[in-house]
């Protein structure tokens, strides 16, 4: 399937039918988790599928707004912003991949690590988030389309707010930024904590690069490192659609004193355009 089309398709689903994953399913999950465990700079999360018994107590989410979940996709990562941006990123590979094979899930940021007490946590690392993982229940709760519409989750900002030129700080528009539009409109599409979008991305044409910033909206998504897991997610649609579209590059970090700083923006990464 198209890149584009799945992340058009994908959204966040919080009615599952309560039944594990079909053993198909499962192997070629876990087959895709193996082969795309390494990030940015070779740096790997090795993610797990765990699946709860149907009697085993649920695990409250959403204020149990979020009803029949018993499988979940989770790994460790260490406790900082680099570490953070790549488990989103690979993370988010995952669930483009299990929309792809009409699997439903739903990004969690606020959630109970004991749990997962099965799965060991290194000093200095974290379970940065989890995804829920299963098939949809095709009969969504009030509660499900109130929690939808809290949260705005079709909505999201336009090109002026989100893209712009590197010298002249001026918006970026589709039409002046023609062979990369689709990358950068599936950045605008990706799913962020409380819908906040905390991308910011910058094209120098002179270096043919785009330089991705961090902008701290919420307090409490920054606290607990979900903006950085929002840039992974960012990262990820930029860097398949790219590929998709026959756009070969490779991520780079800069020395931050070669950037210009921006505002109150913190860098984060380089596409190097090829």
């Amino acid at each position: 399937m198209d890149i584009i089309e799945i992340i058009k398709k994908r959204k966040s689903c919080r009615t599952y039918s309560h039944v594990a994953l079909t053993p198909a399913d499962k192997k070629n999950l876990e087959s895709f988790i193996i082969e795309n465990s390494k990030g940015f700079e070779n740096e790997v999360v090795n993610f797990r599928i765990i699946e709860k018994n149907i009697d085993d107590k649920q695990m409250k989410l959403d204020y149990g707004m979020i009803k029949g979940h018993n499988t979940y996709i989770l790994g460790t990562a260490k406790s900082t912003t680099a570490s953070r941006v790549n488990y989103g990123n690979l993370m988010e590979k995952v669930v483009l991949k299990s929309t792809e094979m009409d699997l439903s899930t739903c990004w969690i940021g606020a959630f109970d690590s004991t749990y997962f007490n099965d799965i060991f946590i290194e000093d200095g690392f974290e379970i940065p988030s989890i995804i829920i993982v299963g098939y949809y229940d095709d009969k969504p709760t009030y509660q499900d389309k109130l929690l939808r519409f809290s949260v705005k989750a079709s909505k999201r900002q336009g090109w002026d707010k989100l893209f712009f030129n590197y010298k002249e700080k001026s918006p970026l528009t589709p039409e002046n930024i023609k062979k990369y539009s689709d990358s950068l409109e599936m950045v605008r599409l990706a799913p962020s904590s409380g819908n906040k979008q905390p991308w910011r991305v910058f094209f120098d044409d002179s270096a043919d690069e785009f330089h991705f910033f961090k902008k701290s909206i919420s307090k409490r998504y920054e606290l607990r490192g979900l903006h950085d897991i929002d840039m992974g997610i960012a990262l990820s649609h930029f860097e398949l659609t790219s590929l998709q579209n026959g756009l070969s590059g490779n991520w780079t970090k800069h020395a931050k004193e070669t950037l210009k700083s921006i505002n109150d923006l913190q860098y984060i990464i380089t596409w190097k355009c090829k």
